[in-house]
């Protein structure tokens, strides 16, 4: 794909600075995940259990406490194997409780994280840098639209 000849290479990368003493800054990027596949392979959506209704009627039980726990449990994998795929694009970063192939691992990032030293308020930067990577939010959509604007003027101008 191409705009204004030039050709779209690549999704979004996040920088995530965390500031130390001494010049010793930490920088992660996070790069946007473009697939799922292989997570959903690793971790399928649960069903949730068939309940029936007035007239012998079977419909799934979204309500089921057992189901919510388990999609529940989802999300909170889903999350943490985001932010582990996203900082895969970090140079030389190694895990040393995380293995990508064990989704009961992944959780571990945070207790690694707190254990090297990073605070709670670091790990929901790094945490948010992913997310980020990942989405698009009001304030990137708006700093885009205000580079496009000024572009145009000066174009306009010249």
């Amino acid at each position: 794909m191409k705009i204004k000849g030039k050709k779209i290479e690549g999704p979004n990368v996040e920088v995530i600075a965390i500031p130390r003493a001494m010049g010793e800054d930490i920088i992660f990027l996070a790069k946007a995940v473009l697939d799922m596949t292989s997570f959903e392979k690793m971790c399928p959506a649960p069903m949730p259990p068939m309940k029936m209704v007035a007239g012998g009627q079977q419909i799934p039980n979204l309500q089921d406490k057992d189901y919510l726990s388990s999609v529940n449990s989802l999300s909170v994998k889903r999350l943490a194997w985001i932010v582990l795929t996203s900082l895969a694009e970090t140079e030389e970063l190694e895990w040393e409780t995380v293995d990508l192939a064990d989704h009961s691992t992944w959780e571990n990032f945070r207790s690694e994280m707190r254990n090297s030293g990073f605070s709670d308020t670091e790990i929901n930067r790094v945490v948010a840098g992913c997310i980020s990577a990942n989405a698009l939010n009001d304030e990137k959509i708006e700093a885009a639209r205000d580079r496009f604007l000024l572009t145009a003027q000066e174009e306009l101008n010249a």
